[in-house]
C-alpha cells in the first residue's frame, strides 16, 4: 500500500508551469527557403549561435545594399549612391525589425554600416581593375594616377561627408535608435559585431591616412547595443598570450570580445574555420539568450554587469576588445 500510496502521490503532482521561450532573432543574409544546402554568411553565423547552446531563433533577412555593380561599370555619380545605399539600406531594414519586438529576448547581428567598411569595400574595388581606381580618381575630383595615400585620404573625406550629409543616411539613423530604444523597453537584449577592419587601420598608420572619431563605428549600432570584438587565443589554453585579432577594427564601441580567430563551424557535415567579430558575436548572443531564458525579466544593465563580472582585462587592447575577453576558451558556459 505504501508504494500505491507514493505512486497516487506522484501522480498527482502538479508540474512546474512551462518556462516561457526567449526570443532570439538572427539579423543577416540567407540563402532563399528554396536553397536548403546553401551556406551565406548568416548561415555561418547560426551555427556558432546555435553550438553553444540549444536555442531555436528565427532568421530575419537584413540586406546590406553592397553591390557594387554600378561602380564597376563606371556610372556617373555611382560613388555616392553606393555610399547612400550601404549606410540606408540595412540601417533601415534594421529598424523595421527592431520596431516588431515586443517581447524579452536577443536581437543577434553580425552586420554593420560603418565609414571603414564602406572605404575597404571601394578600396578593394580599386584595386581590382585600373579602370575602375581611374573612375573613382574622377569621382573624388584628384588626379589620376594618384598616390594610394591621397586617393585613401579622398575616398575617407568623401564618404564622411556623405555618410554626415546625407538626408536618408540621416532618416535611417533616427528610425533605427527609435526602434532600438522600444525594444529595449521590451526586454530586447542587442548584440552586435565591431568589424574587421584592423588591417585597414594598419595601411592607414603606414600612409599617414586620417579618419573621424566615428569612422569605426556602425550605424546598425546603439548606445544600448552590446559591441563585441574578435579576440585571439593564439591556438592555447594559455590566457596570458590572449589578445585582440590583428583584424579587430578599433573603436567600434566595442564593449568585450570573445574567440574569433578560427573559429570551428559545423556547416552541412563538415568542419570549417572562419575568423572575424561576425562568430564572436553570437558567442556572446547565445550566452545572454542563457540568461534571457532563466530570467526574461534581466535588462541589459544586469546583463552589462554579468558580462563584465567575466572578463579578462587585457591592457592596451580597450579600443579593440573593451573591457577583456570573455574567457572559457572557445566554449563559452552558460552559468
Amino acid at each position: 500500500m505504501l508504494g500505491l500510496s507514493v505512486l497516487s502521490v506522484g501522480a498527482c503532482t502538479t508540474p512546474p508551469p512551462p518556462q516561457p521561450v526567449v526570443q532570439v532573432m538572427l539579423l543577416d543574409e540567407f540563402p532563399s527557403a528554396q536553397d536548403t544546402m546553401g551556406v551565406s554568411h548568416g548561415t555561418l553565423v547560426e551555427a556558432v549561435l546555435r553550438s553553444r547552446s540549444p536555442i531555436a531563433n528565427e532568421r530575419v533577412q537584413v540586406p546590406l545594399g553592397n553591390s557594387l555593380q554600378e561602380v564597376e561599370q563606371g556610372r556617373p555619380g555611382a560613388l555616392e549612391r553606393y555610399v547612400v545605399q550601404r549606410f540606408r539600406v540595412p540601417t533601415e531594414a534594421t529598424a523595421q525589425v527592431l520596431e516588431r519586438l515586443h517581447k524579452p529576448g536577443v536581437a543577434s547581428q553580425s552586420q554593420g554600416a560603418s565609414e571603414s567598411r564602406v572605404v575597404e569595400s571601394l578600396w578593394g574595388a580599386a584595386q581590382g581593375t585600373a579602370a575602375t581606381r581611374t573612375f573613382l580618381e574622377n569621382e573624388l575630383e584628384i588626379p589620376s594616377g594618384s598616390s594610394d595615400a591621397d586617393f585613401l585620404q579622398a575616398l575617407v573625406r568623401r564618404v564622411d561627408d556623405i555618410h554626415h550629409g546625407n538626408r536618408e543616411i540621416g532618416a535611417a539613423r533616427r528610425h533605427l535608435l527609435q526602434a532600438a530604444r522600444t525594444a529595449q523597453d521590451a526586454g530586447v537584449i542587442r548584440v552586435v559585431s565591431a568589424g574587421n577592419q584592423g588591417h585597414l587601420e594598419a595601411l592607414f598608420d603606414r600612409l599617414g591616412v586620417l579618419t573621424g572619431r566615428d569612422f569605426y563605428m556602425s550605424d546598425l549600432a546603439d548606445p544600448g547595443a552590446i559591441v563585441v570584438g574578435a579576440s585571439d587565443n593564439h591556438g592555447t589554453v594559455d590566457p596570458a598570450d590572449d589578445g585582440p585579432a590583428s583584424l579587430a577594427s578599433p573603436d567600434a564601441g566595442a564593449l568585450i570580445g570573445t574567440q574569433g580567430v578560427d573559429v570551428p563551424i559545423q556547416v552541412n557535415g563538415q568542419l570549417q574555420h572562419h575568423s572575424g567579430s561576425s562568430y564572436a558575436q553570437p558567442q556572446i548572443a547565445s550566452l545572454i539568450a542563457g540568461w534571457k531564458q532563466e530570467n526574461p525579466a534581466m535588462t541589459r544593465d544586469e546583463v552589462v554587469d554579468r558580462l563584465l563580472r567575466q572578463v579578462h582585462p587585457i591592457a592596451g587592447a580597450e579600443p579593440q576588445i573593451g573591457a577583456g575577453i570573455i574567457e572559457n576558451g572557445w566554449f563559452l558556459r552558460v552559468n
